[in-house]
């Protein structure tokens, strides 16, 4: 057979091997959708809740959705996972049962994102976008804890899939679900601000170009009504509280300090081109296959712009969409109101991302089903196998449930009732959830400026929320007052217990002449007691070198 006939030949396999693909791209994205739910149900199982997940269940853990309510005040989300977190308790609070309305919404998030996505750009970016959506690690991860991102991106991605439906089939009733979808958005977290934003418009043009019924209209007008409402409500009753608080503060100066803009230190452009290439970096868990989706991101703008692939809508309405969110994220981060870059606090970006990278593949691949679904897999893969972990990160060997199990015995058989559990607040809440099974926490106050509550007959002591963990010189300072204040004997019997995402305290601590013999008895890297005594001779506190993470 001559070369030219081979050619052929290949080119008439692969082209029967699309139409064959694309005949069968439901089944196929079923297929992918099924997998990515397996893969999320094994994330969920067997591991205990990290801090914030805790957290989170503390906050829900309460006599009355009135009481819920108002504790959830207290941290910088909307309430719908906590309400959702309160009603799932008569059906247990094992961490599987906890993660799963994650792991569900993470699932439909992934099929429901595959046909937005194969409506407004085709069936070749369709299931490409499927398989990353679905497969990368960290979207496998945001989708299978007790946050709220799932919540989010479902209801996000339905709100955008109901209003193409209802602009299509001129629907009120279509487009009354996709108002409902958004207010659901707002109520799982606060980042669903800038998608409705920039969908907002988005749905102004493609209204005013699809000669859409005065009832489709006003449906949508409503919609927007309610959507302004709430944010003024959401506004007024709690953003406004808890800005300028030490939360905010830590979040801005700490660990979300890279995504923040710091006048002064920061240049605008780095700034925007450093946070946009860490974002890809985060959503694809690899730094460098990151930088090069990025550069394929920004291809699929030009692409999509300068009309060379295949879209719903116009020019304008394209750069609305896919652009538009990634500007008014990157200008409230300029404005110090809200993190860009590398955060899971941007995972709605995903959306727009992964949706114009995988327009980009097809456009490279010629449309060909085959090859875009064999790069989108080599992607995954590389991703899995090569996974570049950001913190704060808990190895999943570290946080097997069963060292968590071993360390409740260990406190429960071998830390008399008499000694006192002296914990930072993050350690707090997380041994406060195992150690006292999940019961509610009642703190007595018994010791100023400290939170007390007791536990299978332990007193255990915590910080207040501003000292989440502890750092040396924080630790020294907070004990040395603790010893002071409460009043304990020389002598007396101190158990330090660290549970969290950076357990390091008691290595620190060794680098002291008075504490280089210091005893540790740990449950893998992140779970450890420490024993000292009160009026013990210990270190004069220095300063620390605070390392900035992204979390």
């Amino acid at each position: 057979m001559n070369k030219p006939q081979a050619i052929a030949d290949n080119t008439a396999n692969s082209a029967a091997w699309d139409r064959w693909t694309l005949s069968h791209i439901n089944a196929i994205a079923l297929g992918a959708v099924a997998l990515g739910f397996v893969l999320r149900v094994r994330e969920a199982w067997g591991t205990f809740l990290n801090p914030d997940e805790a957290l989170h269940f503390f906050i829900a853990n309460r006599a009355s959705l009135h009481a819920v309510y108002h504790a959830s005040l207290t941290q910088a989300h909307p309430p719908l996972l906590f309400f959702l977190l309160y009603a799932l308790r008569p059906f247990g609070n094992s961490e599987f049962i906890l993660r799963l309305p994650s792991v569900f919404a993470g699932g439909l998030f992934c099929w429901i994102f595959f046909k937005w996505l194969t409506r407004i750009l085709g069936p070749v970016p369709g299931i490409s976008g499927l398989i990353f959506a679905t497969l990368l690690p960290p979207m496998i991860n945001v989708t299978a804890q007790v946050r709220q991102y799932g919540l989010l991106l479902v209801f996000l991605i339905s709100g955008a899939w109901f209003l193409e439906c209802a602009l299509e089939k001129d629907s009120p009733g279509l487009m009354l679900i996709s108002a409902a979808s958004l207010w659901l958005a707002m109520l799982s977290h606060y980042s669903a601000f800038f998608f409705i934003a920039a969908i907002g418009l988005y749905a102004i043009l493609r209204i005013l170009s699809c000669e859409t019924s005065t009832s489709t209209a006003i449906t949508w007008v409503a919609g927007q009504i309610v959507i302004v409402a709430l944010a003024v409500s959401f506004y007024v009753t709690h953003i406004s509280r808890i800005k300028g608080t030490s939360m905010a503060e830590q979040a801005f100066d700490g660990w979300l300090r890279k995504s923040y803009f710091h006048q002064g230190s920061d240049n605008v452009l780095t700034f925007l081109l450093t946070r946009s290439f860490s974002l890809f970096q985060y959503s694809f868990g690899q730094l460098v296959v990151g930088d090069i989706v990025a550069l394929l991101f920004l291809a699929g703008i030009v692409f999509l712009l300068g009309n060379k692939l295949r879209s719903t809508g116009t020019r304008y309405e394209r750069a609305v969409i896919f652009v538009f969110p990634f500007l008014l994220n990157y200008a409230a981060a300029l404005r110090d109101l809200y993190p860009y870059g590398g955060t899971r606090h941007c995972v709605y970006l995903t959306i727009f991302a992964l949706a114009v990278v995988s327009a980009c593949i097809s456009k490279v691949t010629r449309e060909s089903a085959v090859r875009a679904i064999a790069i989108a897999i080599l992607i995954v893969t590389l991703c899995s196998i090569f996974r570049t972990n950001h913190a704060p990160y808990i190895a999943r060997m570290d946080q097997s449930r069963n060292n968590m199990l071993h360390a409740v015995t260990f406190a429960r058989e071998q830390i008399s009732d008499s000694d006192p559990i002296f914990v930072d607040y993050e350690s707090g809440i997380e041994l406060g959830h195992y150690l006292c099974e999940q019961e509610a926490v009642t703190y007595d106050g018994s010791i100023p400026g400290f939170l007390v509550f007791h536990c299978g007959g332990h007193r255990i002591i915590s910080t207040i929320p501003d000292v989440w963990a502890f750092t040396p010189t924080v630790f020294l300072q907070e004990f040395s007052r603790l010893v002071r204040v409460a009043d304990l004997k020389p002598g007396q019997v101190v158990w330090v217990a660290e549970a969290g995402w950076m357990v390091k305290l008691d290595d620190e601590l060794r680098k002291y002449s008075e504490l280089h013999d210091l005893q540790t008895q740990a449950f893998g890297n992140n779970l450890r007691f420490l024993k000292l005594l009160a009026g013990q001779s210990m270190p004069i506190a220095t300063s620390d070198v605070i390392e900035h993470d992204e979390r």
